[in-house]
C-alpha cells in the first residue's frame, strides 16, 4: 500500500477512534469520521465498504498498536530477566494510552454479534495477536529456565497465562472503575502486579544462616485437590 494511502488509513482510523470514543458506536456517523479525518465521504468507503467495517478496524488497530510496545520480546540477544522486566515497563508505558481505548472495545462485541464476517475477522486477528504475544513471553520464559534465572519448576503455559490475563484484567477495570479507588488499575499497578509475578517466578539462591527473610515462592504449579467422596 503507497505511504500516502497508509497515511490516510491511519488518519481515518484515527478520527473514528475519536468519534467512536466521544459519541459511542450506534451514534456515529460516516460524514462525521470523514469530516474529522479530513477526507470525502466517498474516499471513506473506497478504504471501508460499511461502518461495522471501520469499527472493527478500529479496534483492531487498538489491539495492534498495543502489539508495537512489546519490542523487548523480540530481542533474544538480551538476558531473560532483563527482557521480562523491559517487557513489564513497555506494557506499563503503555497503560494509560491502552486503557482510554477500552471502552471501544467493550463496544465492539455488540457490533460483531450481529455480524458474522466482522466477528470472524475481529476474533481471527485477536488469536494470531494473542498467539504471537503467549510465544513470545514464553520463549523468555524457556531462555530463564534454560539460563538458571527462572526457577526450574516453573509450568510456563500458566505462567504466561497468569501474566496475560493480569494486565487484561486492569485493562478491563480501567474501563470503568474510579481510579483513585482502585489505585492499581494504573501504570504503577502493572508495575507492581507484573513485578510481584516476575519475583515469583525467579531462581532463589539458597538462603545463608544470617538471611532470616528468605522464602522459597510456593509453587506455582499445584495438582488439584481430589473432591471428596
Amino acid at each position: 500500500m503507497p505511504t500516502t494511502r497508509i497515511q490516510k488509513r491511519r488518519r481515518i482510523l484515527a478520527a473514528a477512534r475519536e468519534v467512536c470514543s466521544e459519541k459511542g458506536f450506534e451514534a456515529t456517523r460516516m460524514d462525521e469520521i470523514a469530516s474529522r479525518a479530513g477526507v470525502s465521504k466517498g474516499t471513506l468507503y473506497n478504504f471501508f465498504p460499511s461502518k461495522e467495517d471501520l469499527f472493527v478496524d478500529t479496534v483492531l488497530s487498538s489491539y495492534q498498536d498495543f502489539d508495537g510496545l512489546l519490542p523487548a520480546v523480540e530481542d533474544a540477544s538480551a538476558e531473560p530477566v532483563r527482557r521480562i522486566e523491559a517487557l513489564a515497563e513497555s506494557l506499563a508505558g503503555g497503560f494509560d494510552q491502552i486503557s482510554q481505548q477500552i471502552q471501544l472495545a467493550h463496544q465492539a462485541w455488540s457490533v460483531v454479534l450481529r455480524s458474522p464476517g466482522a466477528r470472524d475477522r475481529l476474533f481471527g486477528t485477536l488469536r494470531e495477536i494473542y498467539a504471537g504475544y503467549t510465544e513470545g513471553l514464553a520463549d523468555i520464559l524457556r531462555a530463564g529456565i534454560a539460563s538458571g534465572d527462572f526457577r526450574t519448576d516453573l509450568d510456563v503455559e500458566v505462567v504466561t497465562a497468569t501474566w496475560i490475563a493480569t494486565f487484561d484484567g486492569l485493562l478491563y477495570r480501567a474501563g470503568f472503575d474510579d481510579p483513585a479507588k482502585i489505585q492499581l488499575c494504573s501504570a504503577d499497578g502493572v508495575r507492581t502486579c507484573l513485578g510481584w509475578i516476575l519475583e515469583g517466578i525467579t531462581a532463589v539462591s539458597e538462603a545463608t544462616p544470617t538471611d532470616t527473610h528468605a522464602v522459597t515462592p510456593p509453587p506455582l504449579s499445584v495438582p488439584l485437590e481430589e473432591p471428596p467422596t
